[in-house]
C-alpha cells in the first residue's frame, strides 16, 4: 500500500519539484500539497498521513512549530534552503533532512527511509512482558527487557544499549516509551533508561555501567520524584 504524503511550503516552485519527484515513486500517494501550513495542520486533523515533506521557514507557522502540533504518527521529511535547523529536526524526531535544491536519487533515499518504517511494527513486539522483538536492517532480534541499559534516539535510528552490545532499529524512540513497562522512564527528549540498572546520579547525569545518560531539564522533576519512590 502507498505511502499518504502531503507536502507544506509556501515556495511555489519547491512543492512543483516535490509533486514532479512523488509521481515518480509508485510507492507514494499525494493527498495535498499546502502553501500554508495552518491549512495543513488543519487537514491533518480529519485526514490520516503516512508521510509530510515539510519546509521549516515559512509565515504564521514554522517547520518546527508545525511537527510540535502534528498529532498524527507521520513521518516527516524536512524540506529547507538552511541546514540551521537540522539538529533541532532530528531532536524532534524527523525522518530525514533534505537541503534545497532536492536532487531526484536524494529525494528516493529519504523516502526510502519512510518505506523501511512502515514495514515495521508500529511498536516492538512484546512477548510476556519479558522479550522485544526488534528489527534490524538485516533481521528481527528476540531481546531481553531486562538486559536493556538504555535507549537513544539517534537522528534515524534508535540505539539500544544492552552490557554487550548495541543494537540499532528504525522504530522509534516513542515507540519504545510506550511499550516497556514502569522499569523504564524517559529522562531525556533523546533517552529512555531502565530505573533498576542505575548505578549513581550526579547532578543531571546518569551512570550506568561505564556509561552516563543526561537528564533534561523539562524530566529532572519527574525523574527525582520516580527515584525518590523506588525501594
Amino acid at each position: 500500500m502507498a505511502l499518504k504524503c502531503i507536502v507544506v511550503d509556501d515556495e511555489p516552485l519547491a512543492i512543483q519539484v516535490l509533486l514532479a519527484f512523488i509521481k515518480k515513486m509508485p510507492e507514494l500517494e499525494l493527498l495535498r500539497s499546502f502553501n500554508n501550513p495552518l491549512e495543513a495542520l488543519a487537514f491533518v486533523k480529519t485526514n490520516p498521513v503516512d508521510l509530510v515533506f515539510l519546509d521549516i521557514q515559512m509565515p504564521e507557522l514554522s517547520g518546527m512549530e508545525f511537527m510540535q502540533l502534528l498529532q498524527q504518527d507521520a513521518s516527516v521529511i524536512i524540506v529547507s534552503a538552511y541546514d540551521d535547523y537540522a539538529i533541532e529536526g532530528f531532536e524532534k524526531e524527523a525522518l530525514d533532512y533534505l537541503l534545497k535544491p532536492v536532487s531526484f536519487e536524494r529525494f528516493v533515499k529519504a523516502t526510502q527511509r519512510a518505506i523501511n518504517r512502515r514495514a515495521l511494527p508500529e511498536k516492538p513486539s512484546a512477548n510476556l512482558g519479558k522479550h522485544l522483538f526488534v528489527r534490524t536492517d538485516k533481521r528481527i532480534i528476540r531481546l531481553d527487557i531486562s538486559d536493556i541499559l538504555y535507549i537513544e534516539a539517534l537522528r534515524n535510528y534508535v540505539a539500544i544499549q544492552t552490557p554487550t552490545q548495541k543494537i540499532m532499529t528504525l522504530q522509534n524512540l516513542r515507540s519504545f516509551e510506550e511499550a516497556l513497562g514502569k522499569e523504564f522512564m524517559r529522562v531525556h527528549k533523546s533517552f529512555i533508561v531502565a530505573l533498576n540498572k542505575i548505578d549513581s546520579i550526579e547532578r543531571q547525569r546518569i551512570f550506568i555501567q561505564q556509561y552516563h545518560v543526561p537528564i533534561g531539564d523539562a524530566y529532572f522533576k519527574q525523574f527525582m520524584e520516580a527515584i525518590a519512590m523506588l525501594k
